[in-house]
């Protein structure tokens, strides 16, 4: 049996090799972004242009200044808040839309002309919309049960007689709510990608079936899916850091490019837990074909033949 260290190699390779639909997403995104601030600057600008308070934010980032902006006249970050959440949204169902496209090429592990790529997106899109309403179903109780655990420990913490037991209880819940998520995220990953290697059209099916092929196999998922997970945590985590200490206020190309490389790093590592999962499933439950038979044995040729 492959290794799960197989699995994630074998899944970087993957996304190498298929690099283009990363581009793709990270252009989209790029194009998305510029869209949904060009309303912002001249607000913000309208402001800050005539403000020894600008000072503030040009050469550091200062809370209260940044607050006080937020809640000046016209609230420019506040008026450009619904247009952003419609970016936003518009983007998520670009990627929802491209989930199948993508899935396809790391199933096909080849080249698509773009026709045959848009197409694979077309086909899977309404599949995959009906596994997101599963999906928030399946994420009302779990939003439920964290709301519990604040109110609860909320209560313990106000009248419990050791203050540090409602820390220590949401704390907990929180824990156990990131591993019921990240456990529906697979679930809900595998799920996709099984639709897509089997061109399942039933989507609860499918749903029965990724139930039991990713709690049947939660272990070698979930390994591949928190070393994945902290690695993208660790690069973020050093992309701020970097920000925060070494990146001089004013250096604001600087800062520009190391934000883009944190977004270029965090679609690469989705992309890459995708392939993984593509891989790992191919692995594990791809149907092995059976070896083409062997030809008829042909007679030797006459004499006459070679004449």
């Amino acid at each position: 049996m492959v290794t799960h260290s197989r699995t994630v190699t074998g899944g970087a390779k993957l996304l190498w090799r298929r690099q283009r639909v990363f581009w793709w997403m990270y252009a989209v995104n790029f194009l998305l972004a510029v869209v949904a601030t060009a309303s912002l600057r001249p607000r913000v600008g309208a402001i800050l242009d005539y403000s020894l308070a600008a000072d503030s934010l040009v050469h550091g980032f200062d809370i209260p200044t940044f607050a006080a902006l937020a809640a000046s006249p016209g609230a420019p970050l506040n008026s450009t808040a619904p247009a952003s959440s419609l970016y936003i949204f518009v983007f998520f169902v670009f990627m929802l839309f491209m989930a199948g496209g993508i899935l396809e090429v790391y199933h096909r592990d080849q080249t698509m002309r773009a026709g045959e790529f848009f197409e694979a997106c077309g086909r899977f899109f309404w599949r995959f919309v009906r596994l997101l309403l599963f999906l928030i179903i399946v994420l009302i109780p779990i939003v439920l049960f964290a709301g519990l655990i604040t109110n609860w420990s909320g209560k313990l913490a106000s009248n419990a007689t050791q203050p540090l037991l409602g820390f220590w209880v949401e704390l907990l819940g929180l824990l156990i709510v990131t591993l019921l998520l990240m456990a529906v995220r697979l679930w809900f990953d595998m799920a996709q990608i099984r639709a897509v290697a089997e061109n399942e059209r039933a989507m609860r099916r499918t749903l029965l079936q990724a139930f039991k092929i990713t709690f049947g196999n939660f272990g070698s998922l979930f390994w591949i899916y928190l070393r994945l997970s902290i690695l993208a945590l660790a690069g973020l985590a050093s992309a701020f850091w970097v920000w925060v200490m070494l990146v001089r206020p004013e250096s604001i190309g600087v800062s520009f490019l190391l934000g883009q490389a944190a977004i270029l790093l965090g679609i690469a590592i989705r992309l890459w837990l995708r392939a993984s999962e593509t891989r790992w499933y191919q692995e594990r439950f791809a149907p092995t074909q059976a070896p083409a038979p062997l030809p008829p044995p042909t007679e030797a040729p006459e004499a006459s033949a070679l004449i």
